[in-house]
């Protein structure tokens, strides 16, 4: 289990591979999860494959967190999966989207207060 204030980037699908090897945060839609491997798709429709710390038991269509380190453009090795209440979850991608991009582009805004 991670501390809960382990520093790491909020992102999403597109922006996996510029943060290999650091700690990142990425909202998955579950397609399949067979024993610790999770396919899923990110809030931009990429395709990934997250190896689980330990069984997931998120139905297919629920909206997981990952919390974990990239590997290339398209694999995760999970530190920690939050799960957020199954599959009825009208989760606002484009939302997310937009934030993850304002987060990692506007970064002086942010430091400055």
């Amino acid at each position: 289990m991670m501390e809960p204030f382990d520093p790491r980037s909020i992102i999403n699908g597109g922006m996996l591979k510029q943060f290999s090897g650091q700690t990142v945060s990425i909202m998955v839609c579950v397609e399949s999860v067979a024993g610790t491997t999770l396919l899923a798709s990110s809030t931009d429709k990429h395709k990934l494959r997250i190896n689980l710390p330990g069984e997931l038991g998120a139905a297919e269509g629920a909206w997981v967190e990952v919390i974990g380190v990239p590997h290339g453009a398209d694999s995760l090795r999970a530190k920690e999966v939050i799960e957020f209440g199954g599959e009825n979850i009208d989760f606002d991608t484009d939302g997310y989207n937009g934030m993850a991009h304002l987060i990692n582009n506007v970064k002086a805004f942010y430091r400055s207060g």
